[in-house]
């Protein structure tokens, strides 16, 4: 699908001049580590898929290749190809793998995704990174090169260690289901290639990235803030199943989706029907499409869902739980674009999903709301009872027209206060918990009985800020101006980081500082110049800006998450006017919570009450 960009004059003229240019570049580095390797050296990976030389099918330079034959039984077929810290010791310097695949003529379903990790088998087995490939241009039969990406912790390896290469080839359909396959295909040569990942045939998608990055850093904010607020909301257009209107956790081809992703991407819309991305008949089926999938295919619990789902069934995956945050969080999608599309069969059937859920059921004790329940075991033990993005839930909860919690759940919830900073805090310091509440509801010169939790916000912002600037001289990633310490993904998978020392490694996600805009803007903005100036396409790539990365270890993602996307976009649009704010301000059901809260107008430059302090300080 054409993906729509607005990022100026000078970003187009460049991709076209990159698309155009036709020079003969350096295929790269073979690596004779693999065209040493004997087949019989090669393993499945118990996949079931088989390997043989063949001689009919040539490399492009002239070599055999090797023929891999899928079991037709497993979704995925794999080559296991063993190593020694010797062998990797040359990928310190490249930045991507390119693999030749060859893909015969009559192949009916070819693959078209795929994948390569690393495993250390030194002693027991230890999973150390990895990443999807991609295509060098468009995917067709004969020869294709796939070009991998080489990690930090793929990098930092023991000279004298033992690792297995894994990669992975299987088919994924316009819905996000893998596919088995049958027929044979073939592979040839792998070469190693530098930063700027060359090869052969001109101009790269790296290359096409740099160049955005480059025109980019010559806007002006306000440009550069549309820039970015565009591209990112792509994610929820083209991640999505069309036929459904689920959208992915995160964007690989095999991911399920997260009923919280579908409640930012719910939010997206408006915001994209008002900036002109889509049309509002585009907006308006997409999301009447959407609530119609979960009032009738998602799989869940007296009107909560179950976190994770089937992108293409909407059933339950992973054994995950029936989830009341990320039933909340979705719900918040659905009620603004009630808003938005008034009068109409989505700001019904928002209501009524809304009306639906059963929130006293899932508050055994009458107040304190359970985080989930599960099939096999019933409710979960843990209760959403500390300060935390539960704020926005209780709201929910006690505003229901149907199943509403008493307004005394608001007073047991626990609120530590950080006597240096004067704020309501979470001891871990991951700075989602801080944003979320307000991505959607605006408490500018508005305070309940603890907190103005809007500057109580700031002051959380402020002090990621300041512990990122105090590390900065030991933290590469911390330098020139960037921060946003909160949970990500990592260089050893996801992780609530957060701004104290036992909670922080060096890595950063974007959206953490980019979601305190209404906060921090100056400091917002220096983050993201930053970030663009330092990484360029390291953390730049199809929907703005990836998920994390981590210049100590040379670790940068290549993916994107739909809750990060949506925390960027939708305080980006509350920075430019408020937008999300001004939908959820008309709502009847959040104004009622609010009001049962105690929340009250009033204008104040503390986070903490003077009346609440004082009690803390006793």
């Amino acid at each position: 699908m054409f993906k729509k960009r607005i990022l100026g004059t000078l970003v187009v003229m460049t991709l076209l001049m990159l698309n155009l240019r036709v020079v003969a570049q350096n295929e790269g580095k073979l690596w004779e580590a693999w065209a040493q390797k004997e087949v019989t050296d090669l393993g499945d990976d118990h996949t079931g898929t088989t390997f043989s030389l063949s001689e009919d099918v040539r490399t492009p330079d002239g070599r055999a290749s090797i023929r891999m034959t899928p079991s037709g039984k497993a979704e995925e077929n794999k080559l296991a190809f063993p190593v020694t810290g010797a062998d990797l010791a040359v990928w310190g310097d490249h930045a991507h793998l390119v693999l030749e695949v060859y893909l015969p003529s009559n192949i009916e379903q070819a693959p078209n995704t795929f994948f390569m990790g690393m495993g250390d088998v030194t002693g027991a087995w230890q999973w150390v990174d990895g990443g999807f490939g991609k295509p060098v241009g468009e995917l067709n039969t004969g020869w294709n090169r796939i070009k991998f990406p080489i990690t930090g912790p793929m990098k930092a390896i023991s000279a004298t260690g033992r690792y297995v290469i894994y990669m992975s080839f299987f088919y994924v359909d316009g819905q996000g289901a893998k596919k088995q396959l049958s027929q044979a295909f073939h592979i040839g040569n792998t070469y190693l290639i530098g930063e700027s990942g060359a090869s052969a045939g001109g101009g790269t998608e790296v290359d096409g990235f740099a160049a955005e990055v480059e025109a980019l850093l010559k806007l002006d904010d306000e440009a550069l803030l549309e820039a970015i607020a565009r591209q990112t909301f792509d994610y929820f257009w083209e991640e999505a199943n069309p036929t459904n209107g689920l959208i992915k956790d995160r964007s690989t081809p095999d991911s399920a989706s997260s009923i919280a992703a579908v409640g930012f991407g719910l939010s997206a819309i408006p915001i994209a029907v008002d900036r002109g991305w889509i049309t509002h008949q585009e907006g308006y089926d997409r999301v009447l499409l959407t609530l119609k999938t979960f009032e009738n295919a998602v799989q869940g619990h007296e009107g909560f869902y179950f976190h994770f789902v089937d992108m293409k069934t909407g059933e339950r995956v992973w054994d995950s739980e029936v989830s009341t945050i990320d039933t909340s969080l979705f719900i918040m999608g659905a009620l603004t674009a009630g808003e938005y599309f008034k009068n109409t069969e989505v700001e019904t059937l928002a209501s009524a999903l809304y009306e639906r859920i059963n929130w006293v059921d899932f508050a055994p004790d009458g107040t304190l709301v359970s985080m989930g329940w599960k099939p096999e075991t019933g409710y979960l033990g843990s209760r959403w009872s500390h300060f935390d993005e539960g704020l926005l839930l209780y709201l929910l909860a006690m505003g229901s027209p149907t199943h509403p919690i008493p307004p005394e759940a608001w007073d047991q919830i626990e609120r530590p206060v950080n006597v240096d900073g004067e704020y309501i805090f979470l001891p871990g310091e991951t700075l989602f918990v801080y944003q979320y509440p307000l991505a959607w509801i605006d408490l500018r010169d508005r305070e309940d009985r603890y907190a103005n939790y809007f500057n109580n916000t700031q002051r959380a912002c402020e002090r990621n800020r300041q512990f990122a600037q105090r590390e900065s001289d030991q933290v590469k990633s911390y330098q020139n101006g960037v921060w946003g310490i909160s949970a990500s993904d990592g260089p050893r998978g996801y992780k609530a980081y957060g701004a104290t020392g036992p909670n922080s490694d060096g890595t950063a996600a974007p959206y953490a500082s980019i979601a305190c805009l209404p906060f921090t803007p100056e400091a917002s903005l220096e983050s993201i110049r930053g970030m663009l100036a330092t990484y360029g396409p390291k953390v730049w790539a199809e929907y703005g800006f990836v998920s994390a990365f981590n210049a100590v270890v040379e670790w940068y993602s290549h993916e994107h998450i739909g809750i990060d996307q949506g925390d960027i976009l939708l305080m980006i649009a509350n920075y430019q006017d408020g937008f999300v704010w001004k939908l959820i301000a008309q709502n009847q059901y959040l104004q009622a919570g609010l009001k049962k809260a105690g929340f009250e107008e009033k204008r104040s430059d503390y986070a903490v009450t003077p009346a609440f302090l004082k009690e803390k300080l006793k």
